[in-house]
């Protein structure tokens, strides 16, 4: 994105791909900061000041390595090294693409694992009681709450807790209506409601982890295929008197 040039074509996973796969990881660990349009607003303001910051460093004719040359440069690395040889272009975009999906299923996995946690605590030694809905804080598509903010009693004192309900138009939760919930006694902002104990939510984690996982092998095996082929075409390039096409 910043260099502009042979070494942008030499690097086909640039410092664009990098702040992208940056961001998902951060969206994702940090989990949601508000509705959908907020969402589609800071990604067309991010790619807007992208695209800025991008032209600005044509106009001034700044020379900024791409990724693979900034790394090959602090480790001393030659020009055939992998990061930044034009051979191996296709190979660094399918080890790019395992690792940003492979980083994405770890995160997600990681959640859901921690969720699986929770909920057997609460399961094991779990308080239940009742508390009252205080804010909605998310609604579904059909426009019924399934995100709430409530506040219920404990021995320690009174808790506000985020709690997601399920969405429907027979069971709508109202500011100041009354929903069940379980709570963790020896951490009372653990709380759950009573629905959700089956783990459904745990199962939805779990499963986008294990197709994002999927993805990641897909790219695993072609970064081994594409390393394989690489090799095969050097071999060849070393050999006397081999001629071979290029590609």
């Amino acid at each position: 994105m910043l260099s502009g040039g042979r070494d942008e074509d030499s690097s086909p996973v640039g410092w664009r791909a990098l702040a992208g796969v940056a961001a998902i990881v951060v969206w994702i660990a940090f989990g949601p900061l508000g509705p959908l349009w907020l969402y589609l607003l800071g990604w067309v303001m991010a790619l807007a000041a992208t695209d800025g910051v991008s032209r600005l460093v044509r106009r001034q004719g700044w020379a900024v390595p791409s990724p693979g040359r900034l790394v090959a440069g602090l480790l001393r690395l030659g020009p055939e090294s992998w990061l930044v040889a034009p051979r191996w272009a296709r190979a660094r975009l399918a080890a790019g693409g395992f690792l940003m999906f492979a980083t994405i299923a770890g995160v997600v996995g990681r959640e859901a694992g921690q969720e699986y946690q929770v909920l057997a605590n609460l399961r094991d030694q779990g308080h239940r009681t009742d508390a009252t809905v205080v804010e909605i804080t998310g609604r579904s598509e059909e426009g019924w709450a399934n995100s709430v903010t409530v506040r219920f009693n404990t021995p320690s004192g009174p808790v506000h807790a985020a709690v997601d309900v399920t969405a429907s138009s027979a069971n709508d939760a109202k500011p100041g209506t009354h929903i069940p919930v379980v709570y963790n006694p020896v951490r009372p902002t653990e709380v759950r409601h009573v629905a959700y104990l089956d783990g459904r939510d745990a199962d939805g984690i779990l499963q986008g982890s294990i197709v994002i996982g999927v993805l990641a092998a897909g790219f695993l095996v072609r970064t081994t295929g594409e390393v394989l082929r690489t090799m095969r075409q050097t071999e060849l390039g070393k050999t006397p008197g081999t001629h071979h096409p290029s590609t």
